[in-house]
């Protein structure tokens, strides 16, 4: 089979036609997409079969009505191409905008029945062509600017797109330098063969990148559901420890200090089953939301037990994270005083380990959790500090109530 334009030609309609299937077949077998994911998924199938079908229309220009071969088939090519934009809009989590692709369609249809823009070859080349371009530099501004899960499928087809771009702008112009007289005689020159090799390159490109985003986002989610807790979306414990030894394993040599709490919520079983467990979620939750709105975007924090929770302070001082604790666990029982009404007061106690970079995060860690134990045996709302030296040696504990640095906690 030789590569001329009539096969050339061929093969990017076959093209549009077997990824249309190939999206529809993949949105029906991927259980694990969103509701983003499938509505993308359907927009782009839906849009690959309109601009294959007026491909093929196309293609049987001078043996069907130009009614069909011309108005029918370029409206389907437009509203097509401009279909896939929409998938690739719902994707992103924007709005698809099928009313504009609509609309250009429906303006073709009306510009064909003036007769001075119909008879002109080389006015339609140029209409159906620039809404060819302007659905592709569409596609391309919405990855770069919208791809805020930083996909590499997202960027590849940004990229693809641009080249799809280049070649409705090549054709463009070699037609407006030519001037040929029709489409079918434009099918002899050399410019068409380039033209359609970079269009078929593109469009298997598409079909390809267009299942990888789905997958790509399907595994990236489940990556964030294995490190993330469920019931809080706080990190997990495996994902704390991550981001807190990341950051101690970068300042090992220039040096540093960081500070490291352990929270335990005070009596927490007795509420639990006196109140319900929906009421120990709710009181969970509440936790959570307060580490996540009083925190700096600097410091670390996550869910590391039943109802432990951890905070990972970069370069602080005891004295700091003193202040930050008191605040932190003031916050949670003011919080659930107001949710309740008065009814119900929850407390939470905290052991605090401040280390040197050199000492690495599993001793912070138990000398954290020694200092929350001497916490809990001294009653509710306590804090205790435990300070280590270089070699990771405890120098001493410093214990702590609410009662104590309220001004400055406050």
């Amino acid at each position: 089979m030789t590569l001329d334009t009539p096969t050339l030609f061929t093969c990017v309609m076959i093209a549009e036609f077997a990824g249309s299937a190939i999206l529809l077949l993949f949105l029906l077998l991927w259980r694990a997409r969103s509701r983003a994911c499938a509505l993308s998924l359907g927009l782009c199938s839906v849009g690959m079969f309109l601009a294959g079908s007026g491909t093929f229309l196309i293609a049987l220009r001078g043996t069907v009505p130009e009614s069909i071969s011309i108005l029918a088939a370029n409206a389907l090519l437009i509203f097509g191409t401009g279909l896939r934009r929409c998938g690739i809009a719902a994707f992103l989590g924007k709005r698809p905008l099928i009313w504009v692709v609509a609309g250009a369609a429906t303006l073709w249809l009306a510009l064909c029945f003036y007769p001075p823009f119909f008879e002109s070859f080389l006015a339609r080349v140029n209409y159906v062509q620039a809404c060819l371009i302007l659905s592709c530099l569409s596609i391309v501004a919405m990855t770069v600017r919208f791809n805020r899960e930083k996909l590499h499928s997202i960027r590849f087809l940004g990229v693809t797109t641009l080249i799809e771009c280049a070649a409705y702008v090549w054709y463009t112009v070699n037609q407006n330098l030519l001037r040929l007289p029709d489409f079918l005689t434009a099918f002899s020159e050399d410019f068409m063969s380039i033209f359609l090799v970079t269009v078929l390159f593109a469009m298997i490109m598409t079909i390809v990148l267009q299942v990888s985003m789905v997958v790509e986002r399907s595994l990236q989610g489940f990556r964030d559901q294995a490190l993330q807790d469920a019931l809080t979306n706080l990190p997990n414990r495996r994902a704390f420890y991550d981001a807190a030894e990341a950051w101690i394993s970068g300042r090992q040599e220039s040096g540093g200090r960081y500070c490291l709490i352990v929270f335990d919520i005070d009596r927490f079983k007795s509420v639990n089953d006196r109140y319900s467990q929906a009421m120990g979620d709710a009181i969970l939750q509440l936790f959570s939301r307060v580490l996540k709105d009083s925190l700096s975007a600097e410091a670390v924090c996550g869910r590391v037990g039943g109802e432990e929770f951890a905070v990972f302070l970069p370069d602080c001082d005891k004295e700091f994270a003193l202040l930050t604790t008191q605040r932190l666990c003031r916050r949670f029982s003011v919080g659930c005083q107001q949710a309740t009404d008065g009814k119900l007061v929850v407390t939470a106690s905290a052991g605090i380990a401040t280390a040197e970079c050199s000492i690495g995060l599993a001793r912070a860690m138990e000398a954290a959790v020694n200092g929350l134990g001497k916490a809990k045996r001294q009653g509710k709302a306590q804090i205790v500090s435990m300070d280590l030296l270089t070699n990771g040696l405890l120098i001493k504990s410093t214990a702590a109530a609410f009662s104590r640095l309220k001004r400055k906690a406050a």
